[in-house]
This record gives C-alpha cells, structure tokens and sequence, in this order.
C-alpha cells in the first residue's frame, strides 16, 4: 500500500493537502468550545444551538456537493472545501462578543461541516477511482495514516496558541492555514484541472506476481 501510494503523484498529492487541513482541522477543534464559552461569552444552551449549525451545513454539503463537483469537477470541489472550512474558521477569530459572534460561530459550524462534505465526497472518490481494486484495503489504510499524521501537532500547536497567544489565534492560525492550502492546491494542474474522476492502473502493474494469485476452489 506504501509503495503504490508512493509512486501514485495523485495520491500522494491529496495525502500532502489532507495532512495540512486535519493540521489545522486539529487545532480549531480543540479550542473552539473555548472561544465560544470564554472569549464570546455563550452559554451552555446557546452552545448547543449553534451546533445545530452542522446539521444544517452537513444537509447543504449533501445536497449541493455532488452537483458542483459535476459541474467544476472533482479537483476545483475539493479546493472550494478548503475555501469554505476555512472562511468558518475566521469568522469567530474576528468576531466581535456580542450577537455578531453568536452568529459568527453558528456559521462556523455550519460552514465547517458543509466545506467538510465537499472534501470529502470528493478525497474518498479521487482516491479510490485511481486504486486498482485489489489495492483499495491497503490504500486506504496508508492514505488515512498518513492524513491524520499531522493531526496530533495540530492541535498540540492549536492548544499552545490558545494558551500563549489567545483561543482567537488558533482559530486564526486554522483559518490562515487554510486560505495558503488554498492558494497551494490552486496552483496544483493536477488539482486545478481534474474534471473527472480518473482511471486506475492496472493491477498487474503494481501487484506483480500477487496479480496471479486467486482464490483456492
């Protein structure tokens, strides 16, 4: 699974993207309760209606995500993802502790989960459309490793941010990180121009003598 992620540049390409946005996923996630509750001054009930937020934006992702991944395509989707996940994260960063940051961090979440729909429905197809079948268990277990690898220094950074520098600067810094993948993945052709889901290799390629092998009886 290593060796073809490794020699796929699609894969490879989405591994590298993916790994930055959980980075900065992870570090909006572990302070964003707190921004609400400490530096935006909700409550408890306010809280959990903002949440229904996601909901809402999970439902918008499903309805509107296919139909603009094809019509743009999958790769300029994927980008459009990024674009939105990040404007939630700035919207509180910037956001004002009055009704204007209630608002601020419903979008968020609202915002979040919909960028999220779009990134994903979109990394699952890209990835397992440029998989032979026979690779598509060890693909996908290398691609979620490798994605989530910078999960853990996303939010240790994210939580040393909140302390040192204040909870809006994690949300901040996620947003930042976000608006550069943005800007990176944009000036990708292998990202920019993907209309269409591409075609796997053939098996034979990558699995050697392995391609013979099948089951007994």
């Amino acid at each position: 699974g290593l060796r073809f992620v490794g020699r796929t540049r699609l894969l490879v390409t989405l591994a590298v993207l993916m790994a930055v946005w959980q980075m900065a996923h992870y570090a909006a996630l572990v302070v964003q309760i707190l921004v609400a509750t400490r530096t935006l001054g909700l409550s408890e009930q306010t809280v959990g209606l903002c949440y229904m937020g996601m909901g809402v934006g999970t439902i918008s992702g499903s309805v509107w995500g296919r139909r603009i991944s094809h019509r743009i395509g999958p790769g300029p989707c994927l980008v459009l993802g990024y674009v939105i996940t990040g404007v939630g994260w700035l919207l509180p960063a910037v956001a004002p502790a009055n009704g204007w940051g209630v608002a601020a961090f419903a979008a968020m979440m609202a915002l979040f989960t919909m960028g999220a729909v779009f990134i994903f429905i979109n990394f699952l197809a890209l990835r397992q459309a440029a998989t032979p079948e026979p690779l598509l268990g060890r693909m996908t277990a290398t691609m979620r490793w490798l994605t989530l690898l910078a999960a853990g220094p996303g939010a240790l950074f994210g939580g040393w941010l909140g302390e040192h520098l204040g909870l809006r600067a994690a949300l901040a810094f996620a947003g930042g990180v976000s608006v550069l993948l943005v800007l990176v993945a944009w000036r990708l052709p292998l990202i920019r121009e993907l209309r269409h889901l591409p075609e796997a290799e053939r098996e034979s390629d990558w699995l050697g003598l392995e391609a013979d092998v099948r089951p007994a009886g």
